[in-house]
């Protein structure tokens, strides 16, 4: 008989390490560390810890993720604000930036200033030990324009990161990438982060706002910017189960609401068939 299926499950956050109206982030990251420590995820993908700090401090609010993947940056801080916590043994660990996602539109301010923010943005990969799962973590260059058409400026500099993104990605019996892409569900790049149906998307077709409209300037519509992507084979390897976290503000001690980040956390758990499991399921 085949062996019981096991199951892996991952949980990707943005963590706003940039200067917003929020709390700063030390406050912040006891409420989502702890609420993160208590849940029944295997690993963490948070995006925009921009110093080592910020690191440090997360890190306090996570004792049961002893397995940290990141490479060191400018200043040492982690490259590209990305960090993977995990529950499980890890592999090898490497990092890839966009540098050379050139943008080619727009004013020379826009050029020079998407110049800069490319080299600071990569993917973050990890190999999951002895598991044959490879967890990628990433965070593109954000359209300030909130125009997700073909003919804006941002469009062909998204989607030659989107086409770094893929093609820097190893081969692996099952692959989670997850991350901030900063590119709109609904919009003509979503064929591109989806690879043409190469990877499945669990929240397809839903109407979930990953960017808090609060957020927003006003008038400006929230939109699907945050992705759980799954590559392998679909029936060794199914979505077991899938959700947003986080979308609604905590209500802290002194009464205040409180969002623990600018962005909505999604959570995603995948079978696994281990090697075990397969040989007991052919004898």
């Amino acid at each position: 008989m085949t062996g019981e299926l096991a199951a892996i499950r991952v949980t990707t956050l943005n963590v706003c390490g940039l200067p917003s109206p929020l709390p700063p982030l030390a406050e912040r990251a006891t409420e989502f560390g702890r609420r993160l420590d208590e849940s029944d995820a295997d690993v963490l993908n948070l995006q925009e810890v921009w110093s080592r700090r910020s690191l440090a401090v997360i890190r306090a609010q996570l004792p049961s993720f002893p397995y940290i993947a990141c490479r060191r940056g400018l200043i040492a801080r982690p490259a590209g604000g990305l960090v993977t916590f995990s529950r499980r043994p890890i592999g090898a660990v490497t990092y890839r930036s966009f540098r050379r996602a050139t943008p080619r539109h727009g004013g020379l301010t826009f050029q020079a200033r998407n110049a800069i923010n490319t080299r600071l943005q990569g993917v973050l990969t990890t190999e999951l030990s002895g598991l044959g799962v490879l967890v990628a973590n990433t965070h593109l260059t954000a359209n300030k324009d909130g125009d997700w058409s073909s003919t804006n400026r941002y469009f062909p500099f998204q989607r030659a990161q989107l086409e770094l993104l893929h093609a820097s990605l190893p081969r692996a019996t099952l692959t989670i990438l997850t991350g901030d892409f900063n590119i709109a569900s609904d919009g003509p790049l979503y064929s591109e982060i989806v690879h043409d149906g190469a990877w499945r998307d669990p929240f397809t077709g839903s109407d979930l706002v990953t960017y808090h409209p609060e957020f927003l300037p006003p008038g400006a519509t929230g939109h699907r910017i945050d992705y759980v992507l799954v590559s392998g084979d679909e029936a060794r390897h199914p979505v077991l189960d899938y959700a947003p976290l986080f979308t609604e503000p905590m209500i802290r001690a002194d009464g205040r609401r409180m969002y623990v980040s600018d962005h909505v956390a999604l959570t995603v758990r995948v079978g696994l068939h281990t090697a075990r499991q397969t040989h007991e399921g052919t004898g």
